[in-house]
């Protein structure tokens, strides 16, 4: 049976940097089979209350040319338009309250977004605390039923479409591919793709120094399919999951690695051998995806991240970035990113 705890949004506040020194301190490898080995298997539930690319640019001074700008679907809109934020209560709103439970389709093993932590097991991070957001507002209750699934980065859009989950918030990118099979929210945070590799690694940048390297991604990330187009003579390599990668090359069966630049800086976190190479090479935005059919649904959700960026420093998106993802993606001392501005359909 899946392990089924219970914790409130005050709880999930109060998981304190000691989880994220304990996690740091196990280091490299054994830091992440520590992640991996209290990971559910994929596709189980943990149970809690509580467009086109452009052509590349020419490298910059450090070797790293831009492969895609925003991207632009081919009916003219950004990829990132989503539809207006309104409180419907249409059939996947009430479906959900009915049932008075979430299911959510989560990533456990990436650092500052979605994992379990090694000293408690309780899954945290900045996708987890819009997760508990949407779900009080669905559910209209501080203390929400949700039923975390673990799910590949490869059945993402399976797991929407077969109806196994209500919604999936897993550090999942917005594309104008992606919009033909699921849905999206509005923006909750941009990045782009960024090569990650031991300090000590021959490749220095997106071009030819990548040559005869194996390079590894997620099954049907936007890594992937950047790596299938401009491969810069390297050995590709899929793993199902980017921590997957991370463990291939800290075992040595690959050279490097490519992901989102948020997730990449919480690889580094977890293995301070390795580094981000250059800038990102992309622009990215993710949302909160959802099956195609339930509209509804994403306009609640998108009302949702309306209260949720608004308020500035005070707002709950930047109560979350300044408890996950400070010293990490931007310094200690440097104010929070600031949420995206969200893009609707009309």
């Amino acid at each position: 049976m899946p392990r089924t705890t219970k914790r409130s949004r005050a709880g999930s506040r109060g998981r304190s940097r000691d989880a994220r020194a304990l996690l740091l301190a196990a280091g490299g490898l054994a830091l992440a089979g520590a992640v991996l080995a209290g990971s559910l298997p994929d596709g189980t539930d943990g149970h809690r209350k509580a467009g086109k690319h452009a052509v590349a640019e020419p490298a910059d001074e450090h070797g790293v040319g831009t492969v895609a700008e925003r991207e632009t679907c081919d009916d003219g809109r950004d990829a990132a338009e989503s539809y207006p934020a309104e409180r419907v209560e249409g059939s996947a709103v009430e479906e959900i309250q009915d049932r008075g439970q979430l299911i959510v389709g989560i990533d456990q093993n990436s650092y500052l977004w979605g994992y379990r932590t090694p000293d408690t097991g309780e899954i945290v991070g900045f996708d987890i605390d819009l997760v508990e957001a949407i779900a009080e507002d669905l559910l209209d209750t501080p203390d929400p039923d949700i039923v975390f699934r673990a799910i590949p980065t490869s059945e993402r859009i399976n797991a929407l479409q077969d109806g196994a989950v209500d919604m999936v918030v897993r550090a999942m990118s917005i594309t104008c591919e992606r919009w033909e099979h699921v849905a999206f929210s509005t923006a909750y945070f941009e990045t782009g793709q960024q090569l990650l590799a031991p300090r000590n690694s021959p490749i220095d940048g997106f071009d030819a120094s990548m040559a005869g390297q194996r390079v590894c991604s997620a099954e049907g990330s936007t890594a992937a399919e950047l790596l299938a187009r401009e491969s810069n003579g390297a050995d590709l390599v899929t793993a199902p999951n980017h921590l997957d990668c991370l463990v291939q090359v800290q075992l040595g069966e690959a050279d490097a690695l490519m992901t989102d630049a948020a997730l990449g800086a919480g690889h580094v976190a977890q293995d301070p051998s390795m580094e981000l190479i250059g800038e990102p090479l992309t622009e990215e935005s993710y949302g909160v995806a959802f099956n195609a059919e339930a509209t509804d649904l994403v306009a609640w959700v998108n009302a949702v991240l309306e209260d949720y960026r608004e308020g500035g420093a005070q707002s709950r998106w930047t109560a979350a970035a300044e408890a996950r993802l400070e010293g990490y993606l931007y310094g200690e001392n440097e104010p929070p990113p600031s949420p995206p501005e969200p893009l609707y359909r009309n």
